[in-house]
């Protein structure tokens, strides 16, 4: 499979710190910023590998966006973070897979 820029956004949600590929619609949650980032990288690899294995007919189903509801919802989020001045609480970041 191809490396692509792929999008992905994390935020606080209480105590924990919650994080979503939007280009293939996985999310994963942690304590930490850090901890969500390669917690995501990690199952961004495991799902391009599986994937990948895949005969050509099956490979699109699961290679789906998140819905555009919640895309609207992470960039509003982002962008009311940072208007707000707390941008540690929700960002954008990409990852090469």
């Amino acid at each position: 499979m191809n490396a692509t820029l792929r999008c992905c956004y994390a935020y606080r949600s209480g105590p924990v710190w919650e994080a979503i590929c939007v280009d293939l619609d996985i999310a994963t949650f942690g304590d930490s910023l850090d901890e969500v980032k390669a917690s995501l990288a990690a199952c961004i690899d495991m799902h391009l590998e599986d994937v990948d294995a895949l005969p050509a007919a099956d490979r699109q189903r699961l290679l789906r966006r998140s819905p555009w509801y919640v895309r609207a919802k992470l960039v509003l989020l982002t962008l009311l973070s940072g208007l707000r001045g707390n941008a540690h609480r929700a960002l954008r970041f990409t990852f090469w897979r």
